[in-house]
């Protein structure tokens, strides 16, 4: 891997765990700005493609509401970088608190594409689900 492509893979790594922090500190500023205008994708409660921010920061809402993050883990992660786009598949544990008060956790596998713009790495679509606990 050439010096280039390791500090690109390291600069979304990164971009990847300062959006799962800014869930845990509930940050919608810091997540919304994580992601393009227009991100394209599939989220946990996704029934069709969601479209643009909007659409990603309605799910942020109902994440806030119903799954307080208290922790998480990138278990596994495999960067692959095209130029200026990069699509990223990883497994995570994300630990939250239900409104009752009880912690849990969730593990999520994702497939992210991000693009590179001259501000950085951005994230610009995903599809992540709940890995069935039978797979774990």
């Amino acid at each position: 891997m050439t010096n280039r492509k390791a500090q690109d893979r390291k600069e979304i790594l990164a971009h990847i765990n300062s959006i799962f922090s800014s869930f845990i500190n509930r940050d919608r500023a810091a997540i919304q700005s994580a992601h393009t205008e227009d991100w394209i994708g599939f989220l946990v409660s996704s029934k069709s493609i969601e479209r643009g921010i909007d659409a990603y920061m309605t799910n942020v809402d109902f994440s806030f509401e119903n799954f307080r993050g208290v922790g998480f883990e990138i278990l596994d992660s495999e960067v692959q970088i095209y130029d200026s786009i990069a699509i990223v598949y990883y497994v995570a544990r994300y630990d939250y608190k239900s409104k009752s008060g009880e912690t849990h956790s969730l593990p999520l596998r994702s497939v992210d594409i991000y693009r590179k713009e001259p501000s950085g790495w951005i994230q610009s679509g995903s599809h992540i689900t709940i890995i069935p606990t039978d797979k774990v």
